[in-house]
């Protein structure tokens, strides 16, 4: 008689049943290469407009303190 836990019998046959064939595999394998490159597709993205955002700060900045050196200037 099997003398096994409840939760390591289940354990046991969660990775029975979760086995794959070889085509199940890299199927599965395409799959997350697919949704890792649109996850890091999205990264960049947001990473691309931060980084927009931030520049269009810094022009903001830059063109307020030459009009600031302007009128002190004068």
């Amino acid at each position: 008689m099997n003398q096994e836990p409840a939760a390591m019998a289940s354990d046991e046959n969660t990775k029975a049943s979760s086995s794959m064939t070889y085509t199940e595999m890299m199927n599965e394998g395409r799959q997350k290469h697919a949704s890792n490159y649109e996850g890091s597709e999205q990264g960049l993205k947001q990473r691309v407009e931060e980084l927009e955002r931030k520049v269009e700060h810094l022009k903001k900045a830059v063109q307020r303190q030459i009009r600031l050196g302007r009128t002190t200037e004068e």
